[in-house]
């Protein structure tokens, strides 16, 4: 299956699991909130891979350094599962296998963000904080983009998938994992998606979420005035690759 049908199927699964408003129910809000961030990841990846080879050429840089914000976000995700939110579900809930899944796909992903940094000058700031070290720079090659994108895409949304099914609601009751433990939880990713910056992590989370799914649960004040008004500002330049649906 072409890539973008596989990126546009993996959304209308999505739909179906990220839909509205966080639901109240604590262990339905977690599976809503982690298939919110996987139509997130999906819609900026399929964004980038359809805008790749029609960007012109005086705004290759620009469209680079929004790509590597999906890198970045991405890296971002799987580092919060790894480090903070997964641990916290043990012993009662066993993760590793949805942590030993990003294999899958992580080589792909480093060849991909790698040759994004490759056509930006060095010492460019991109991501969350990085700086593209002393390199030849090449040149955007929308094509390559696409081709990089294919070789892990695949593999990426098989794995954001599969662990829906993972969380489940029932079995994470099932686990034993209290009301109680799962808001722990839930606080404790929020105290930590809070402390990223404001003006790349939040507002690429929020510009490009599907619009049919509320999140981020971030204020409606802070999603419809502060990112569009504020936070988006240092980087408005990059916001005109996001999505429109």
């Amino acid at each position: 299956m072409p890539t973008p049908d596989v990126l546009r199927q993996a959304l209308e699964a999505l739909q179906r699991l990220a839909a509205g408003p966080q639901p109240n129910d604590i262990y339905d809000a977690q599976r809503w909130e982690m298939a919110g961030a996987h139509a997130l990841l999906v819609n900026g990846l399929l964004s980038v891979y359809e805008q790749a080879t029609s960007v012109p050429s005086e705004k290759h840089r620009d469209f680079a350094l929004y790509a590597l914000l999906w890198c970045a976000t991405m890296d971002h995700h799987h580092e919060w599962e790894d480090t903070l939110y997964y641990p916290m579900f043990e012993p009662k809930f066993d993760t590793s296998h949805i942590v030993a899944e990003h294999k899958t796909f992580h080589a792909g992903a480093v060849a991909f963000e790698e040759y994004l940094v490759s056509t930006l000058p060095a010492g460019t700031q991109y991501g969350f904080g990085k700086s593209t070290p002393a390199h030849e720079q090449a040149t955007y090659d929308g094509t390559k983009v696409q081709t990089l994108i294919e070789m892990f895409a695949e593999p990426l949304v098989q794995h954001l998938m599969q662990e829906l099914t993972y969380l489940d609601p029932d079995k994470v009751r099932a686990s034993g994992l209290t009301e109680a433990e799962m808001r722990n939880i839930a606080d404790t990713s929020n105290k930590h998606m809070m402390s990223m910056p404001a003006t790349t992590f939040l507002t690429y989370t929020v510009l490009v979420t599907p619009k049919w799914s509320e999140f981020p649960p971030a204020p409606t004040f802070v999603k419809r005035v502060l990112v569009p008004f504020v936070f988006s500002w240092p980087n408005r330049h990059l916001w005109q690759f996001v999505p429109r649906a």
